[in-house]
């Protein structure tokens, strides 16, 4: 039982491992590929806001 333990964890480690690596290359490969500044980043973008005018009896 604990030899199986010590298997599923190495496995876990394992998937985990690749993943984070797999992010990581994706990541770093996708920003690589676009030089636009607002493609996939967030845009600060002004809004004027109206407020309610609200009257009390």
């Amino acid at each position: 039982m604990d030899d199986a333990r010590r298997k599923l964890r190495i496995c876990l480690l394992c998937i985990v491992t690749a993943a984070v690596i797999i992010g990581g290359i994706y990541y770093f490969g996708s920003r690589k590929e676009t030089d636009d500044v607002r493609e996939g980043t967030l845009v600060r973008q002004e809004r004027v806001w109206q407020e309610a005018k609200i009257s009390y009896i």
